[in-house]
């Protein structure tokens, strides 16, 4: 069965079984080189196989994972599976975007709690490497104000992490990373806002009693 480019999910409730963590690991190892064996979706995720099978079949029941074939190994014979697309898109129909902001709030922790776990076993394994030369690890973390231009932009540039990342499924050379970019609206519910810029600010020191002024104004 060949794969579709993109598999959009109208249900809510299929969505949080896609995004579930380990459910999450499987489809991502199946995304890079399925069609494969539970042992490989095992061996390529360090989860044992035997643990995966009941997260499979809810993957399987779902509509995201389909047996593609047999293979002969090398003591027996292999069930073979495949995701049913490369990529996977929300695509609810309630029209009011709660389930969307849910959903997205799910996906997030997941894959967050996804990332942890590769950091965490990589630095356990005194595999990350921070010389100049040799550095294999990459962190950034950024808060600042976006036009939505400047947001379209940066949307854009995520995108390219995302060629980058499916060519190299195709190529399968090199060493196996993972990456994560989440780019968020920050909403503060303390009422935080924007800082004068500087020239309201040097306007405000020099008159102090328009200030004063407004103030009284607004209450």
């Amino acid at each position: 069965m060949e794969r579709k480019p993109c598999h959009l999910v109208q249900s809510p409730a299929k969505w949080t079984v896609l995004v579930s963590p380990v459910r999450a690991e499987i489809v991502e190892a199946l995304r890079l080189i399925g069609p494969c064996s539970m042992a490989e979706i095992g061996a390529t995720i360090d989860r044992p196989a035997d643990a995966l099978y009941k997260h499979l079949e809810l993957l399987q029941q779902a509509g995201f994972v389909v047996e593609a074939g047999f293979r002969k190994g090398e003591r027996n014979v292999e069930q073979l599976f495949d995701v049913v697309a490369d990529d996977f898109m929300i695509d609810f129909q309630d029209g009011t975007g709660a389930n969307e902001n849910k959903a997205i709030v799910t996906t997030a922790n997941s894959f967050l709690k996804a990332m942890a776990r590769a950091v965490r076993d990589s630095a356990a394994a005194r595999q990350l490497e921070f010389h100049p030369d040799t550095r294999n690890l990459s962190i950034n973390y950024e808060l600042s104000w976006l036009t939505p231009e400047a947001f379209q932009e940066l949307r854009g540039l995520i995108h390219q992490i995302k060629q980058l990342m499916d060519a190299g499924k195709r190529r399968r050379e090199g060493r196996l990373y993972m990456s994560l970019a989440i780019a968020t609206p920050v909403t503060r519910r303390r009422g935080a806002r924007k800082p004068a810029k500087v020239g309201e600010e040097k306007s405000a020191k020099e008159h102090p009693a328009k200030t004063i002024a407004k103030k009284k104004k607004t209450k």
